[in-house]
C-alpha cells in the first residue's frame, strides 16, 4: 500500500497526482466553448471505448432468450472487431478536424500554456485551440488509429477460442457443463483484453502529449510514451488510479442525471443528455490538463521547458 501511495519525496506520489487532478479541474472549471474541445478529446482519446458504452445498452435480453442470444453473440464474436474496423475505415477520415482540436487541447494542457492561451480571458477560445493543433491532425489521427487497430486485433484473436467452443454448443440452457467451460474460458480472456486496453489507453495519453508538445512522428511518440511508462511503473499506476477516480465520478454523474431525467419525462431526458454532454466536455478538458502534468512529472519534456536540444 505504501508503494502505491508513494513517498513525499517522489515526483509523482498519490497526493501529488490528486493535487494535479484538482488543479486541472479548477483550470477547466470556467464554462466556455473549450468544453466542446473537451468533448472531442474524450471521443478521440478513448480508443473506441466510451464511458457509457453502447454495447451495455444494445444488449437487453429477456431471461427466456438470454441463453440463445448470448450464444449467437459468442458464435459471431470475431465479426465484431472486423465490423468496427470497417466502420472506422469508412468514417475515420471524416473526423480529421476533430483530431486537430484534440492535439490543440493537449498542447494547452499545462498551466503556463493554458494561461498563455487564455490571453486575459477566463478560458481559451476554440479558435486558439484550433490554432494550437495546426499541422497535428493527421499524426494525432494516425496515433489513435494505430492503437485502436491494436485493440481490435487483440479482440479478434481473443474471440477465436471462445467462438470455436460456442459453435460446439447446441442447447445452452441444458448444457450446464459447456456453459461453465465457456465462462472459465471467457473470463480470463476478457480480463487480459481489459488490461491490454488500459495499458494502450495510458500509452495513448503519454504519446499524444509527446506528439503534441514536440511535434514528433507517430512511431517516435509511441516509443517516447512507452519509455515514460516503463521508467516508473508505480508512478504510472498512480496516474491511472487518479484518472479512474475522475472516470468513476463522471460515470456516477451520468447515472444520476440520467435517472433524474427519466423521472421527468421526455423533456427531462433531453435535459439530462445536454447536462451529461457538458459534464463530459468539462471532464475532457480536465483530463487533458491532468495528463499534461503527469507527462511532465514522469519525465516528458517539451521545447516550452527551455531544455537545450528540444
Amino acid at each position: 500500500m505504501s508503494t502505491l501511495i508513494g513517498t513525499e519525496s517522489e515526483r509523482w506520489s498519490l497526493p501529488r497526482a490528486i493535487d494535479a487532478l484538482a488543479e486541472s479541474a479548477r483550470q477547466a472549471g470556467h464554462p466556455g466553448f473549450v468544453w466542446l474541445a473537451g468533448l472531442v478529446y474524450t471521443l478521440t482519446v478513448g480508443l473506441g471505448f466510451g464511458w457509457d458504452s453502447g454495447l451495455v445498452h444494445s444488449i437487453r435480453l429477456n431471461r427466456k432468450e438470454a441463453g440463445g442470444s448470448l450464444l449467437h453473440l459468442l458464435q459471431n464474436l470475431p465479426a465484431l472487431p472486423l465490423l468496427w474496423i470497417a466502420g472506422f475505415s469508412c468514417f475515420g477520415f471524416l473526423l480529421l478536424p476533430l483530431f486537430r482540436l484534440t492535439a490543440g487541447l493537449a498542447r494547452v494542457g499545462p498551466a503556463r500554456a493554458w494561461e498563455a492561451a487564455c490571453k486575459g480571458k477566463r478560458t481559451p477560445t476554440l479558435k486558439t485551440i484550433w490554432a494550437e493543433g495546426k499541422g497535428l491532425a493527421i499524426s494525432t489521427f494516425g496515433l489513435w488509429a494505430q492503437l485502436a487497430l491494436m485493440i481490435a486485433g487483440a479482440a479478434f484473436i481473443g474471440s477465436l477460442p471462445v467462438t470455436a467452443l460456442a459453435n460446439t454448443i447446441e442447447n445452452p440452457s441444458d448444457d450446464v457443463e459447456a456453459a461453465a467451460l465457456m465462462g472459465a474460458l471467457l473470463v480470463p480472456i476478457v480480463l487480459v483484453l481489459v488490461g491490454y486496453a488500459i495499458v494502450l489507453s495510458v500509452l495513448n495519453q503519454f504519446a499524444l502529449h509527446s506528439l503534441a508538445h514536440n511535434r514528433r512522428g507517430v512511431y517516435s511518440a509511441l516509443l517516447h510514451g512507452w519509455r515514460i511508462m516503463r521508467n516508473d511503473g508505480w508512478a504510472t499506476a498512480r496516474a491511472v488510479l487518479v484518472d479512474l477516480i475522475l472516470l468513476v465520478t463522471v460515470a456516477l454523474g451520468w447515472a444520476a442525471f440520467s435517472g433524474l431525467g427519466n423521472g421527468l419525462g421526455k423533456g427531462g431526458r433531453d435535459l439530462a443528455v445536454i447536462v451529461n454532454l457538458v459534464l463530459t466536455g468539462f471532464a475532457g478538458v480536465t483530463r487533458a490538463g491532468y495528463w499534461a502534468r503527469a507527462y511532465r512529472a514522469l519525465g516528458g519534456l517539451a521545447p516550452d521547458d527551455g531544455v537545450p536540444g528540444l
